[in-house]
């Protein structure tokens, strides 16, 4: 029994100072995340009804009349445990996004929890866009903290069939892309670190 305990208590041992190891090394290089998704892609009207620029229905923004409106939500939301700073978008380069289809408008833009995204949220042109016609463009997020948990809307209005949306420009250093909504969260890493312990130690005086 002697031998056993000896054993188990050098096994709890190593464990303690692996885990204690990994979390130090976790907290000076946290894990970072963005995700991006579709959230809505909503013609203005049911496609059967609308009979393009000779027919009976017809949408016009300005002077402009539409083909295909459609209204676009677009979710992007920092998945990780820990806040990106404006420092990490490398020299200051935004998020970019296209729709496949020119964009018209961004018609709003939403945050949770609430921040100011009036000077980061904006339009772009493509650069080999021809400048007597539409440029298909996007919209970007510039440079700000995006906070633990904080998920951004922005609402857009397109003109055309529905694309594929597309991350063009991804310039974050050390923080992953990914796509699609997110999964559930990941258990924290206190309850992981202490459920093994309890049952280490559990184990250890076990009769």
């Amino acid at each position: 029994m002697d031998v056993w305990a000896i054993v188990v208590s050098s096994i709890v041992a190593l464990l303690v100072g692996w885990l204690g190891a990994w979390a130090t090394l976790r907290s000076g290089n946290p894990k970072r995340k963005v995700g991006w998704w579709e959230q809505s892609n909503t013609p203005l009207f049911a496609e059967s009804r609308y009979a393009g620029q000779s027919g009976p229905l017809t949408v016009q923004l300005g002077n402009t009349r539409l083909r295909q409106p459609r209204i676009i939500d677009l979710a992007i939301a920092n998945l990780g445990n820990h806040d990106i700073t404006a420092v990490m978008f490398h020299e200051g380069a935004p998020l970019r996004f296209s729709f496949g289809t020119p964009v018209l408008a961004i018609l709003e833009y939403t945050s949770e929890p609430a921040a100011n995204l009036s000077q980061v949220i904006d339009t772009y042109a493509d650069n080999g866009a021809l400048p007597t016609g539409p440029s298909v463009g996007g919209v970007e997020l510039k440079p700000t903290l995006l906070r633990s948990g904080q998920t951004v809307i922005i609402t857009v209005l397109v003109d055309g069939g529905r694309e594929v949306t597309r991350c063009t420009d991804f310039p974050l250093v050390d923080v992953d892309e990914a796509m699609g909504l997110p999964a559930l969260p990941a258990r924290p890493f206190r309850e992981v670190f202490r459920d093994t312990l309890l049952h280490a130690i559990a184990f250890r005086n076990r009769p």
